[in-house]
């Protein structure tokens, strides 16, 4: 991750719990589903921020690490969930954990942020066990922006103060065949009411229907 976009996320942490952000409120419900926690699975939640997805595969009985490349989202999460374990990792790097390791791996809009996505598809793709899953959202490659126009009282506005690589369908599927992974599923996510009260009504109207967000989930085979 490139220092500015660390910088944004250190200043966004503070806010980051009650400030709405419409791709977590719209993907939120299909990521559950697609990552579908069960008892005992070891799940490595990547790019956890504060750690909303964490907690929720914690709650289904789960054992998971969260990790972040933020310390102050990390600090916050900490708060929060004293009793699951957080670690500051930089996704650009390699993952300070074993071989086969985890069950599944969950990395929500984090993978827009990292300029070559290839060597971090193979670390996950190595401490992911054999037979296990990767769930990742990022935003919609061909999400068409005209229209959309928010309220205003944003007080981070990524696209601006962080770097964002806009990859395309074909740097993911490469990613994919590079590390191994065969496709298990894609979901796409339109906009909805979910974050209807985000944008200003003419807006709403103009793009409501509108893929923002796109889900992929990966498997390893066995």
């Amino acid at each position: 991750m490139t220092k500015r976009t660390k910088k944004a996320y250190d200043r966004w942490a503070g806010t980051y719990d009650t400030d709405s952000n419409p791709h977590i409120l719209l993907e939120h419900e299909d990521v559950l589903n697609l990552v579908a926690p069960q008892k005992n699975e070891k799940i490595l939640d990547a790019a956890c921020g504060t750690g909303k997805y964490t907690h929720e595969f914690v709650k289904k009985g789960a054992f998971v690490t969260g990790i972040d490349f933020s310390e102050e989202m990390l600090n916050i999460a900490r708060k929060k969930y004293p009793h699951i374990e957080f670690k500051k990792v930089d996704l650009t790097k390699s993952l300070p954990f074993s071989s086969l390791q985890f069950d599944k791996i969950n990395c929500a809009q984090a993978l827009e942020h990292i300029r070559d996505i290839k060597p971090t598809s193979k670390e996950f793709f190595r401490i992911l066990k054999n037979g296990g899953y990767f769930v990742f959202s990022v935003t919609h490659p061909e999400m068409d922006w005209e229209g959309y126009e928010k309220k205003k009282g944003e007080k981070i506005v990524l696209s601006k103060e962080s770097d964002i690589f806009h990859h395309k369908f074909q740097d993911y599927f490469e990613a994919f065949d590079h590390a191994g992974f065969k496709i298990d599923k894609i979901v796409q996510v339109p906009i909805s009411s979910k974050i209807r009260h985000l944008l200003t009504e003419g807006s709403y109207m103009k793009v409501k229907g509108r893929y923002e967000i796109i889900i992929f989930r990966l498997f390893k085979d066995k």
